[in-house]
Order: C-alpha cells, then structure tokens, then sequence
C-alpha cells in the first residue's frame, strides 16, 4: 500500500495504480487528471491531465506511476487554486486503440474522495495526533462487550458532530460501537454496502483524521470500536470492474482474460 493511491512527499504527489493486462505492448496509454476542489465547477478551469509511465512489478504484472509536483507550482488559468494547500480531487483515464478514451476511472486505492465518482487528495494533510493514552487502550474482553451499531449518516450526519454524541453513548452503558460501512460509495444516500473505494472514508462522514479522532474520544470514554466492512461484494461503479467492462466490451471479438470474463454484462 506504500505505492498506491495518491502520496505526498514535500509537495509531490506520486500516484500508483495496479492495471493487470494493461500494457503499453497492447497500445495503452492512462493519465491521471487533477484539479483543486475549489476549481472543479469553475468552466475556465480545466483538470490538469499528467500521463502515467507503465512498469513491470511482479507478481501482479503492469503497473503505472507518476510523481507530480503541485505545491508552490503556479496555476495554467487566472484565479485557479492550482498550486495552493488543500483537497485535490483526481481521476484516472485509459487510452485504448481499440476503445478510445475510458475517463472518469476512480483510484481504488485512494484514501480520500470527493462527490460522485472522484478520487482525493489533500495537499499538506495533518494526520491526527494521538492522545497520551491511546498506547494503553485495551479493548474489553469479548464477553464483556455491550455493543451498539451506528449509521454516520442517522446518528450525527458526519464524523465530526457523531463525537459530540460519545458521552451520552458511554452514559447508556455502550462499551462499544460498531460502524456500518465508511468506505466510499457512489451514491449520496448509501449504507456502505456497495463500496467502490475501500481505503478511506467516504466524502459524506469526513477524512481519516476525522475517523482517527473519534476512535481516539472512544477509547477516551472506554469505548471499543468496530468497523463494519463489506470485501465481497461490490455495485457496477466498482474501479476494476467498471473499468474492465467498458475496456474489453468493445470489440466483442476480443478475448478477456480468463479471470475478467465474469464481468461482462
């Protein structure tokens, strides 16, 4: 996971993508488009298009990297955003020579997100700093544990106003809390159960240091906390299968790759 996502390293962001039978030695190009949050609805604002060079790792075979400086860089349109700290988002496209362009490619291996089917970035992210306690947490002991489940979206609406309830959790006598999906759904009303990004928290409950802080008030209150996650089954909107299926649909003639073939439609 070290070389996959968006990371930053002084300003930098190096992106990594596995793309298994995506090859240059087939005619494949892919890119990776940015643009500050705040630009995205601007029209004199376009995303920033940066191509991906493929390698060879193995043992999952091609995949592609690009390391793109942003902080301090100036902006390509009057008044963009470009260049400042902030949240990024991103997007990846794949250029085919039978297919043409495939866009609007999330990362599944992305840490944050943004509305719809975008990737994140923040540029200059403060991760959370840990209480001096936290060390000493020890989850009580399974037969000791009075759990409580929680939807973000019901309960506080976001991480952040979901803390505000955690004392009157710990009054009830809760010991423990389990949460229904964070990860990244493609729809603005969804209980996690159709994830298409399984690294960070969807765009709707906040950021990861977000998450991070309120386990640490939890465990501040003796409050266990457990995620609830969903690995086997994904909606149309997944990365790999989105991009899979509209990469070898067209022309039908064309062979899948044997472990590709269940997707088609």
């Amino acid at each position: 996971m070290g070389d996959l996502g968006a990371i930053e390293n002084n300003g930098a962001i190096t992106f990594g993508l596995w793309l298994p039978w995506v090859s240059t030695n087939d005619g494949n190009t892919v890119a990776v488009k940015i643009i500050h949050e705040a630009d995205q609805f601007l029209q004199n604002v376009p995303p920033r298009e940066f191509p991906l060079t493929h390698s060879l790792r193995q043992p999952y075979g091609d995949f592609w990297s690009a390391t793109v400086p942003i902080a301090g860089t100036g902006p390509t349109a009057p008044g963009s955003a470009w260049g400042a700290a902030g949240r990024y988002v991103y997007r990846y496209t794949i250029t085919n020579p039978n297919v043409g362009v495939l866009d609007w490619i999330i990362d599944p291996f992305a840490r944050e997100f943004g509305v719809g089917k975008l990737s994140a970035f923040t540029l200059g992210y403060q991760p959370h700093v840990w209480s001096a306690a936290e060390a000493q947490w020890r989850t009580p002991s399974l037969s000791d544990l009075v759990l409580y489940e929680i939807n973000i979206a019901e309960l506080g609406g976001d991480l952040e106003r979901i803390r505000n309830r955690i004392a009157y959790l710990a009054d009830l006598g809760i010991n423990g809390i389990e949460i229904m999906p964070l990860s990244n759904v493609g729809s603005s009303v969804d209980w996690g159960y159709l994830p298409i990004g399984y690294f960070g928290v969807d765009e709707r409950f906040g950021k990861r240091s977000d998450f991070q802080a309120l386990v640490d008030l939890c465990h501040q209150h003796g409050i266990a906390v457990v995620v609830d996650v969903v690995y086997g089954h994904t909606g149309v909107d997944f990365p790999f299968y989105d991009a899979y299926t509209r990469l070898y649909r067209e022309p039908r003639s064309r062979a899948l790759p044997v472990q590709f073939r269940n997707l088609q439609p």
